[in-house]
């Protein structure tokens, strides 16, 4: 707990411009009232919510560089708005459903994040010499930066589909691939940073790990992460089974999400896995055997507000972060060598994420819909997770330059990604009651 709490007081410096909490608070409470206009704005203009976010983040960041003072840190994103978001998503997946496509979603979140790693590594690996030290320009430093940005953001993605209305099926695709591919790029970056900081430190290039490192590096992190949150959520299960008290219990689940994710943080694993376990365990068992109606009507109102809220800072604070140091602007961003490494990336990043739908496309034991692969394909966002693991490099050259890289990245999937998703769930092929659902909802229309 006391790792939480000094976790919480970073996050609230990283809000407060004077380190005090009541300039917190005010920085919260503003990012909250922009969020809202923007979102009633989108309401009459045809831009999807996340995007009008980032972009009037980025019009703030531009026109009023005193707001850059409200940044995003790797606490923040990782220890404050991860695991609400995470535990959301994954009240409202059924196993069921997710037992119906695990092939394709595992081939996603464990092949695929590794197909996803070694193709930006290689479009980002004979740059490196022209943008940082010597000791940097390897393939350790190069596959850094594709871990970072092999993972699809679940804030992202979630995001982004629930507001246009996808079939079932597709966003139990999407969103399972996006929940469970982080744990795998959580490992591999654990080690492959340690790579880094010995470099900081000795200022001699480390060696790049085996695979079988990485392997065992892998199955630790989540192997504890899969244990304390079978272990959390199985405890919070019975106590909600011997409760009657709709406020209680709702709050209990509150400790529940951070709680998994700081504990297993504690014990180094990994607090993504720990989060998605017992937030399915509590959504697919605890809500039908453990609460009455009262309460679980009670925790879906909640949860999802909680999601609003967070989504809604989190996309804000993305288009704020041009303005941090770390960043550096425009002139920074636009120079040759990291805007071509990053367009670099994301070009390789839609060309190994089409290899990987077709792969999926062909194990399929149920043939996709047509227009679903380009769906798929073209919902490979990438989001704040991304700019909180560079966040967490040693300071530095290399992560200077991998940090603006990992930023114009998800700047482009967002704004460009995002922005034309529309234009393929529109064309993909829906049920009469999906394409019933799409048409009169208009909340579901962007």
């Amino acid at each position: 707990m006391e790792n939480h709490g000094s976790s919480m007081l970073l996050v609230l410096g990283a809000l407060a411009p004077h380190d005090s909490t009541a300039s917190a608070v005010r920085s919260g409470v503003a990012l909250v009232a922009i969020a809202a206009a923007v979102g009633v704005c989108t309401k009459f203009i045809r831009v999807p919510y996340t995007v009008a976010l980032v972009i009037a983040g980025l019009l703030l960041a531009l026109l009023s560089p005193g707001v850059t003072s409200v940044q995003l840190t790797e606490e923040m994103v990782l220890t404050l708005f991860l695991p609400p978001l995470l535990f959301q998503a994954g009240l409202n997946l059924e196993l069921s459903e997710l037992r119906k496509h695990w092939v394709t979603i595992a081939l996603f979140a464990f092949p695929g994040v590794i197909l996803s790693a070694g193709a930006a590594a290689l479009a980002i690996r004979f740059l490196l010499p022209l943008a940082v030290p010597a000791e940097y320009a390897n393939w350790t430093t190069a596959l850094v930066l594709g871990v970072m940005v092999a993972p699809t953001d679940p804030i992202s993605v979630v995001a982004v589909f629930r507001q246009f209305g996808v079939p079932q099926r597709l966003r139990v695709l999407i969103e399972g691939e996006s929940l469970f591919n982080d744990g795998t790029a959580a490992a591999f970056f654990t080690v492959l940073k340690g790579g880094l900081v010995v470099t900081v430190v000795s200022g001699v290039a480390a060696s790049l790990p085996g695979p079988g490192e990485v392997a065992i590096e892998f199955f630790r992190v989540t192997g504890i992460g899969l244990l304390v949150g079978l272990v959390l959520g199985a405890a919070t299960f019975w106590i909600l089974k011997h409760l009657n008290d709709h406020t209680l219990e709702t709050g209990i689940t509150v400790a529940l999400a951070w709680g998994s994710f700081v504990a297993a943080e504690y014990f180094h694993g990994s607090g993504v896995m720990s989060v998605l376990v017992a937030a399915l365990l509590i959504g697919n068992f605890g809500k039908s055997l453990a609460m009455k109606e009262e309460t679980r009507i009670t925790l879906t109102g909640f949860w999802d507000g909680v999601d609003f809220i967070v989504n809604s800072v989190v996309f804000l604070l993305v288009g704020l972060e041009i303005g941090a140091p770390e960043i550096g602007g425009w002139r920074h961003l636009t120079q040759p060598v990291v805007f071509g490494g990053a367009a670099a990336v994301f070009a390789t990043l839609l060309l190994s994420r089409a290899a990987l739908v077709g792969l999926a496309a062909r194990v399929q034991r149920q043939p996709w819909r047509r227009g679903w692969g380009s769906v798929i394909w073209w919902a490979g966002l990438r989001g704040g997770l991304s700019v909180a693991l560079a966040l967490g490099l040693p300071p530095g050259d290399a992560r200077s330059y991998l940090l603006s890289v990992v930023f114009l990245v998800v700047l482009a999937t967002l704004l460009v990604q995002a922005t034309t998703m529309q234009f393929f769930i529109r064309r993909a092929e829906m049920s009469d009651e999906d394409q019933l659902h799409l048409e009169h909802d208009p909340a579901k229309r962007g």
